[in-house]
C-alpha cells in the first residue's frame, strides 16, 4: 500500500512539475511568429515548382519573405516565371498591389562582346568578381566580361555565351524574368517590349570616360546621325547616359538609324519586320478596311 502510494504522489508531482514547465515556457519563450499563418496563405497563391529562381530557397521561403514585406512581390519576378497571369491577379488583390509587370518582355544585351581583354582575369569566375577589379578586364569598361552570371541565373536557359564572348539571347525561350537584370555587374542586360524592333548594341557612356580605357571597333560614336534620320522620335537621345534611346511605349521601327549608324550597333530584333515588310502590311490593312467600307 505504502508503495502505491509513494507512486501516485511521483507521478503528481511530476505532473505538477511539467505542467509548471509548460505554463512558464507559454509566458516567457518567444511567441510563434504571427506571419505563419499569413505565408501559408500567400503560399496557396504560388506555382509551387520550388525552382529557386525568385532568389529564395523555395516557394514557402519566398512566401514567408512576401509575409513579412509585401514589397518583395512587387519587385520578384515569381509571378513572370510561373506565366500564370490569372494567379498573378488573384495574389495582386490578396495583398492589395500590383507587381512590377515584366509579362510581354525580352531581354536583350548592350554590348556586341567585341572589346578585346587588357589583362588576364584569373580570379572568381564570375562577372561580379572580375568587375570589382577596375571595371573588369576589357579594353572597354562597359563591356560583357563573358563569365556567365546571366546564364547562371536564367531559369529557362534563354541565355548563351557563343565561342567569341558574346552573350546571345533567344527570344523564343526568354520570358522576360529579369533576373539576368539584376546579375549583370555591367548593367548591360535591359528588359524591352516583345514588340521592340531594334536596339542599342553598346553601352559605352563618354559622358563617363575612364582614361586609358576605350570603346571598342563597334562602340558607339555618340555622333547623333541616328537622331538625324529619325523624324518621328524613332531614335531619340539619353543625355544622362549620352546614347541613343527607343522608347519602349512607342517601340518604333527606326530602319533609317539602322542603315546610317557608322558603327553598324543598332541590332534589330527577332521582331524586326523590313519597311518593305510593314508596307504591305498596311496596304493590305486599308484595303481590307475599304472592302469592309464597300
Amino acid at each position: 500500500m505504502m508503495q502505491t502510494t509513494i507512486t501516485i504522489i511521483l507521478l503528481s508531482l511530476i505532473g505538477f512539475i511539467a505542467g509548471l514547465l509548460i505554463f512558464l515556457a507559454s509566458k516567457f519563450l518567444p511567441k510563434e511568429d504571427s506571419s505563419f499563418e499569413e505565408t501559408a496563405r500567400i503560399k496557396e497563391f504560388l506555382p509551387g515548382a520550388d525552382c529557386g529562381a525568385c532568389g529564395h530557397p523555395g516557394c514557402f521561403a519566398y512566401a514567408q519573405a512576401v509575409a513579412k514585406d509585401k514589397q518583395v512581390f512587387a519587385k520578384t519576378p515569381c509571378p513572370t516565371l510561373a506565366q500564370d497571369k490569372e494567379g498573378m491577379k488573384r495574389l495582386e488583390a490578396y495583398l492589395g498591389l500590383k507587381a512590377e509587370a515584366t509579362v510581354g518582355k525580352k531581354a536583350i544585351v548592350h554590348c556586341t562582346g567585341q572589346s578585346e581583354p587588357i589583362a588576364d582575369y584569373r580570379g572568381v569566375a564570375t562577372c561580379k568578381g572580375a568587375a570589382q577589379i577596375a571595371s573588369g578586364f576589357k579594353e572597354c569598361p562597359y563591356a560583357c566580361l563573358g563569365l556567365g552570371d546571366c546564364v547562371a541565373v536564367c531559369p529557362t536557359g534563354a541565355i548563351a555565351i557563343d565561342p567569341e564572348k558574346k552573350v546571345v539571347v533567344d527570344w523564343e525561350k526568354c520570358i522576360g524574368c529579369g533576373l539576368c537584370v539584376e546579375a549583370c555587374p555591367q548593367g548591360l542586360t535591359d528588359l524591352v517590349p516583345a514588340d521592340m524592333p531594334q536596339y542599342l548594341g553598346c553601352n559605352y557612356q563618354a559622358a563617363r570616360d575612364i582614361p586609358g580605357r576605350k570603346r571598342c571597333a563597334d562602340g558607339c560614336i555618340h555622333c547623333k546621325i541616328c537622331v538625324k534620320v529619325s523624324p518621328n522620335g524613332e531614335v531619340t537621345w539619353n543625355e544622362e547616359k549620352d546614347l541613343p534611346y527607343f522608347d519602349p511605349e512607342k517601340s518604333l521601327p527606326a530602319p533609317a538609324a539602322i542603315e546610317k549608324c557608322p558603327r553598324k550597333i543598332i541590332k534589330k530584333t527577332a521582331t524586326y519586320k523590313e519597311p518593305s515588310a510593314i508596307s504591305t502590311q498596311l496596304s493590305a490593312k486599308e484595303n481590307r478596311s475599304a472592302n469592309g467600307k464597300c
